[in-house]
C-alpha cells in the first residue's frame, strides 16, 4: 500500500526477488486500520461496527441486570474499550466521525435507561450519563491526549522523536500569556489534526495543564 493524498497515484509494481507484491487499499497494524490517505475513517467505521456487535451481545446477556455497576463494567470493558483503542493516534477532527463514535455510547445509554428505569427526556441521555457517572467519548479522548502529552514530557513515554516535535512558546517579552505551546499554522484540517499538534492545542485550552 502506498500512502498519498494525491488523486493521481503513479502505479509501481514492487517486487521481492522475482515475486510481485500485491497492492492493497488497507492494512491493519497493531489493531489500527490504515488506508492510503491516513484519514482513519475506515478504522472508525470498523471499530464502531465491532463495538455495536459486542454491545448486542451485552444487551442479550444483561437484559435482566438491575445493578448499575454490573452494566457499567460490561460496557466499559467490552464495548467502550473498542472505540477508544489507540484514539490518541486517530482522534477524528470531523463532526460526522465524532458523532458516529458517540452513537455507540448512546445505544448503550438507551439500553441502560430501559433496564435500570432511569427517567429522561426522549433522545436526551445526559441524565443517564450522569446517573452512571460516565462522560462523553469526545471528552475522554481529550483526556487521553492530555495524559499522553504529560507522559511524553515527564519521560514516562520514551519517544525522543515525538518529544522533539513539541514546541514550547517562549515570549520575547513579558506578557500575560498562558499559552504553553506554540503550534504552527496549518492550511488544512489534516495538518491541524496532526496528533502532536492536536495534543498541544488541547493542552493550550486547559489552564490547569500541566498540573
Amino acid at each position: 500500500m502506498s500512502f498519498t493524498r494525491s488523486r493521481s497515484v503513479i502505479p509501481f509494481q514492487y517486487k521481492i526477488f522475482d515475486s510481485s507484491l500485491v497492492s492493497v487499499m488497507s492494512v491493519k497494524d497493531l489493531g489500527i486500520l490504515y488506508n492510503p490517505t491516513l484519514d482513519f475513517h475506515s478504522h472508525i467505521e470498523s471499530s464502531c461496527c465491532r463495538a455495536l456487535k459486542v454491545l448486542g451481545f451485552v444487551k442479550r446477556i444483561a437484559s435482566e441486570f438491575k445493578l448499575e455497576s454490573s452494566l457499567k463494567v460490561l460496557y466499559c470493558s467490552l464495548v467502550r474499550s473498542i472505540v477508544e483503542y489507540g484514539s490518541v493516534l486517530w482522534d477524528p477532527h470531523t463532526t460526522s466521525s465524532s458523532l458516529q463514535l458517540e452513537r455507540v455510547q448512546r445505544r448503550f445509554l438507551s439500553f441502560a435507561a430501559y433496564v435500570l428505569k432511569i427517567d429522561h427526556v426522549p433522545h436526551d441521555y445526559f441524565p443517564v450519563l450522569t446517573e452512571l457517572h460516565l462522560t462523553s467519548l469526545v471528552d475522554r479522548r481529550a483526556t487521553a491526549n492530555l495524559s499522553f502529552l504529560r507522559k511524553l514530557l515527564d519521560g514516562s513515554i520514551d519517544a525522543p522523536t515525538l518529544l522533539s516535535s513539541i514546541n514550547f512558546k517562549v515570549p520575547q517579552r513579558s506578557l500575560r500569556s498562558y499559552t504553553t505551546f506554540s503550534i504552527p499554522n496549518c492550511s488544512t484540517n489534516y495538518g491541524r489534526n496532526n496528533p502532536i499538534y492536536r495534543m498541544m492545542r488541547i493542552a493550550n485550552e486547559q489552564p490547569s495543564f500541566p498540573t
